[in-house]
């Protein structure tokens, strides 16, 4: 997905540039919140504040359909995220523009959208990477200050 706003890099995207303002509000909806998800209900509100052009409901669905279908979002019960294609070649675009809350995974140093972040320190932890770091561990602990993990490792 194409988030340059020039005359010419909307002309080289595959989608409108109401489709690729409801993707950029989306992408808002699901770094900002707590978990890294949002939902259908949440997005679809998202289509009758759009700048460019209003879009119907309807229409927004076959927009997030498209997202889903190109691996931009994926999609379980109705609950939107990042999938990892977004994750991977957007990672530049996320960390630049969500400086306050996109975070590196401090175990692959990869971006962490759903991540648990130490109380102490504030690193985050994928948590893939979490469960591997404390598996073997009694007493987990944070790998970059040593305090106590205080998160549910899943």
């Amino acid at each position: 997905v194409n988030l340059a706003e020039t005359e010419i890099t909307k002309m080289a995207s595959d989608y409108t540039e109401n489709e690729l303002e409801l993707f950029r509000k989306t992408m808002d909806l699901i770094i900002l919140s707590e978990n890294g998800f949002a939902s259908s209900t949440d997005i679809l509100n998202l289509a009758d504040q759009l700048k460019t052009k209003k879009m119907k409901k309807k229409e927004a669905e076959q927009v997030l359909k498209v997202f889903v279908e190109d691996k931009w979002l994926s999609e379980r019960n109705g609950e939107y995220t990042l999938h990892t294609r977004c994750i991977i070649e957007m990672e530049q675009y996320i960390l630049s523009n969500y400086q306050d809350v996109a975070r590196k995974c401090n175990i692959c140093h990869s971006l962490a959208i759903q991540s648990q972040v130490c109380e102490s320190c504030g690193i985050g932890m994928h948590l893939p990477c979490v469960r591997k770091y404390f598996r073997a561990q009694t007493e987990p602990r944070c790998p970059q200050c040593s305090d106590f993990w205080s998160c549910d490792i899943p």
